[in-house]
């Protein structure tokens, strides 16, 4: 049995999607299910989405935004909210849509013994084994980065033999094919998938419009015999079978419809399988290992003895908040699996993450399995820079990129203005606009301006000039032409954007509910942030122009932050009651995190209104709320608070609850419920935060260690400047720091401070 902090592992085979075990390289996914007599892969495919290139096919929308704002400031603030939802919207978002299963069934009865289930984070390798009629069988899955496919072994040593067929299981339109030891599916994507309140209603013919064509196809290699039925291969006889399978589909650009793509994606699946087989399998798993095991061993966590090893997994989430003394490694393990499943589901080359990351059950998916711009895409990349895999964070940097350039027609349709921006909902095809509905979540345009964070972090972490010239700069400053266009003066002398939203969030006005502001806190924080940082890197490079200019002008007037009656920090323009005193978001925290705008030290008032602010929103929520406000803490420094929020999020989710409150499924996916990737992503970014901290030349060495956590280290943390950071603690105390990287950098522990400068690897010594 293996055991340790990169393994999961179960005592029976899964039951339910969020028991199986996700494997994947960045484009091409699977879960694995681990079934005996009938095993299910459900597979994935990063650019296997419904709709087309749909062009800009909404009227301008430029008089309803006037006139919304006029509404709002009459202080109209239903009627504010009723126009927009009826008058400024786009089209809604396309879905993130499953490839299908792969089916292998067993043609022989199984009574299975000593059954075992695993994943090996580090490889990126599942397996199975189990005895049946004294016969031990064994499997091993992966997914490919270096040869795209996805390899499933099996062999049986002992009395019985191999006896199985295998197929694909596709909800969508498709025909299939075989043909010797090739089995192909090739089918086609709806041109729209229409929500309805029964189920949704898939459209493919859609006059010019054409929904992507895909190919899945398998090979297998085996020493049995190998029979090519009409709709499956059937192997008998054999000591080991391998099924390498691999998927490709007709989409190239979001720009460029399917109809003129030239990617002949048919043979690109079928070179593909042969070059696996002519390798072989050992050839084929050695490269995977070689490409996938560096970047997990990047960072390396430990966080003192763990007598729950031999404990199922399952079992030990389920145990674990009664448990916990004696189980700190699961704190190991759910930082490491975060980790995990960044390398298996964004690679260069791939689409950024969804809300599943690249693993969705079902045809339609909650929430479309899109890309909800509002928080959760921005939440998956969190830990991705400190966590040192800045190459995973490439598929965000491209997204970034694109969603720039769509937004710019949105910018001029809707608002009427220069730049760019992007709404709350994105898809393959890069829409950018309202999506319609409540504007409690369709109008809010400052996605693209959030995402300029990232941009900017980027450059941070590796403070790589030419990037920063050429791909961070020219987005943040057509974001920040958005930005600087839409403010207008709010009668006091501040400049605010209006009208805003604060992400799905309302306020009561005469017993109803609105969402419609004036402004809200978390935009003016955007703006405020965006400008800060462009400003920083005109300073980087030595630019004086006229938005760094206008920037200038603008930043001391922006509509400062404030303490309301509650004790915490304004939401809404007014002080206004929410509807949901403990709400998901705390959007208007963004100052704190994922900003730096707010700091203990800096400005301690607002970090006192900020803690009041968590106080009042209290330490529930959904998988990803909690991953939030583990960060939250961790920023101001609460050991306390950080070790709580953990704990919640570690509260172990039945595979059949659908609603309520947030915390972990079997298979260790975060449940929002249900599963959403990004609470796994806010978790592992939150225990990194607990243990290091950087802002500019500023690292903070343990600012927010659980007494838990007592004894200890972590190597391998990047912090900003390209510092690799090495901590070791016992008793709660630092006992060896390492630091390595280039330059003059303040370094913060349990309140002293050291100037240090680093020319390679340097011990600092705080004792």
């Amino acid at each position: 049995m293996k055991k340790g902090s990169q393994y999961l592992w179960y005592s029976h085979p899964a039951t339910a999607w969020v028991e199986a075990l996700p494997i994947g390289n960045g484009s091409l996914g699977a879960m694995v299910f681990g079934g005996v007599e009938t095993e299910t892969l459900g597979l994935n495919l990063d650019t296997l989405w419904s709709g087309s290139c749909h062009g800009y096919r909404v009227e301008n929308k430029v008089e309803h935004f006037k006139k919304g704002r006029e509404l709002i400031l009459e202080d109209k603030k239903i009627e504010a909210r009723d126009y927009i939802e009826e008058n400024f919207h786009g089209d809604p978002s396309e879905w993130y849509l499953q490839l299908g299963k792969l089916l292998i069934t067993s043609m022989k009865n199984m009574c299975p013994r000593d059954y075992i289930r695993d994943l090996d984070l580090e490889t990126g390798i599942a397996t199975v084994s189990y005895n049946s009629s004294e016969t031990n069988y064994a499997r091993e899955s992966f997914i490919s980065f270096p040869d795209k496919v996805l390899v499933y072994r099996m062999t049986a040593e002992g009395k019985n033999k191999l006896d199985f067929k295998a197929m694909v299981d596709c909800e969508l339109r498709h025909e299939v094919t075989t043909d010797g030891n090739a089995y192909f599916l090739d089918g086609i994507a709806p041109t729209h998938i229409e929500e309805t309140s029964g189920d949704p209603i898939c459209t493919y013919e859609d006059g010019e419009r054409q929904g992507i064509s895909f190919r899945c196809a398998f090979k297998i290699d085996t020493d049995g015999k190998l029979k090519a039925n009409k709709n499956h291969l059937h192997v008998t006889d054999a000591t080991y079978a391998t099924i390498y399978l691999t998927a490709e589909d007709n989409f190239e650009s979001w720009n460029k419809p399917v109809t003129q793509s030239q990617k002949d994606y048919k043979s690109i699946c079928v070179s593909r399988l042969d070059s696996a087989i002519s390798k072989g399998f050992e050839k084929v798993k050695a490269d995977h290992i070689n490409d996938f095991s560096p970047y997990f061993n990047r960072v390396s966590i430990d966080l003192g003895e763990s007598k729950k090893d031999n404990v199922p997994t399952d079992r030990r989430i389920h145990d674990f908040l009664h448990s916990r003394k004696n189980d700190n490694n699961l704190y190991c393990l759910l930082f490491n699996y975060g980790r995990y499943l960044t390398i298996s589901a964004s690679r260069e080359g791939s689409q950024a993450m969804t809300l599943q990351g690249i693993w969705t059950f079902t045809t339609c998916s909650p929430w479309r399995s899109n890309y909800t711009v509002n928080i959760n895409t921005e939440m998956n990349y969190w830990p991705t820079m400190m966590c040192s895999l800045p190459e995973m964070n490439m598929p965000l940097i491209k997204f970034i990129c694109e969603i720039a350039e769509s937004g710019k027609e949105t910018a001029k349709q809707f608002y009427g203005v220069d730049g760019t921006c992007c709404h709350h909902n994105v898809d393959l095809w890069r829409i950018t606009t309202p999506s319609g509905g409540n504007p409690v979540w369709s109008f809010w345009p400052m996605a693209g301006a959030w995402f300029c964070r990232h941009l900017y972090e980027y450059y941070e972490y590796t403070l790589d000039k030419d990037y920063l010239k050429e791909t961070a700069i020219p987005i943040m400053e057509e974001n920040a032409r958005f930005c600087l266009d839409m403010l207008i003066d709010d009668g006091n002398g501040y400049l605010i954007l209006c009208p805003s939203t604060s992400p799905e969030n309302e306020y009561m006005v005469k017993g109803k509910e609105t969402s419609v502001s004036k402004t809200t806190y978390m935009t003016m924080e955007i703006v405020t942030d965006l400008f800060t940082n462009l400003r920083s890197a005109y300073d980087a490079l030595g630019i004086e122009n006229d938005i760094g200019r206008r920037i200038g002008e603008a930043l001391p007037r922006l509509l400062p932050l404030k303490q309301g009656k509650d004790g915490g920090l304004m939401e809404w323009y007014y002080d206004e009651k929410g509807f949901d005193k403990h709400h998901r978001h705390v959007s208007h925290l963004y100052a704190l995190h994922p900003a730096n705008l707010i700091d203990v030290e800096r400005t301690p008032d607002l970090a006192s209104y900020a803690k009041k602010t968590l106080e009042n929103r209290g330490d529930g929520g959904t998988g990803w709320s909690l991953g939030w406000k583990i960060n939250f803490w961790a920023r101001l420094r609460d050991k306390n608070k950080v070790i709580k929020l953990i704990n919640n999020q570690l509260r172990y989710i039945p595979v059949k609850y659908k609603r309520g409150r947030g915390g972990t499924f079997p298979n260790m996916f975060d449940a929002h419920p249900p599963f959403q990737i990004d609470g796994n992503f806010g978790a592992t970014a939150g225990i990194a935060q607990a243990l290091m901290q950087s802002f500019g030349n500023r690292i903070i060495i343990l600012p927010a260690l659980p007494d838990e956590w007592a004894n200890g280290h972590i190597h391998g943390l990047t912090a900003k400047g390209g510092v690799k950071v090495d901590i070791d603690w016992a008793y709660g105390r630092l006992t060896r720091l390492t630091l390595d990287g280039k330059g003059e950098f303040e370094i913060v522990y349990n309140g002293q401070s050291k100037l240090v400068t680093l020319d390679g690897k340097k011990d600092v010594d705080f004792l």
